[in-house]
């Protein structure tokens, strides 16, 4: 999870990690990369808000897209404050993204997304073992 609004990384990183979830946080995502980088097996699904100092969480994504030692697809959240006005408008992100929340994120549609894409991935390992 990547957000530079500490409070709300605090409140998600909890609440998820209170529900079952191995929640890594992060309120740099300078650092994220870094982590994801040298951990990119661990990881399964990348929430991160759009707008951040260092860098976009578009960026974020595309950087994470960009690795290619990993055998799976990394999912993916977005959260933005103003959908209409921050996200681009040439919709080059729709295949970078799974979801999209605007704020304020409530944590049960959260913690629903969340499910949803962790259960995708888990389907579709377990598919693939299958054959």
């Amino acid at each position: 999870m990547v957000d530079d609004e500490k409070d709300i990384l605090d409140l998600f990183s909890e609440y998820l990690s209170s529900n079952g979830y191995n929640v890594i946080s992060f309120n740099n995502p300078i650092y994220a990369l870094e982590y994801f980088n040298q951990n990119i097996r661990n990881c399964s699904l990348v929430i991160t808000d759009y707008k951040m100092p260092q860098m976009s969480g578009i960026d974020f994504i595309k950087k994470i897209r960009e690795k290619k030692n990993t055998d799976r697809k990394i999912k993916t959240i977005i959260i933005s404050a103003f959908i209409k006005d921050s996200l681009p408008y040439d919709k080059s992100y729709v295949r970078l993204v799974d979801r999209i929340l605007e704020k304020p994120v409530y944590l049960d549609r959260l913690k629903k997304e969340v499910e949803e894409l962790t259960s995708i991935n888990i389907n579709q390992k377990h598919y693939r073992n299958k054959n």
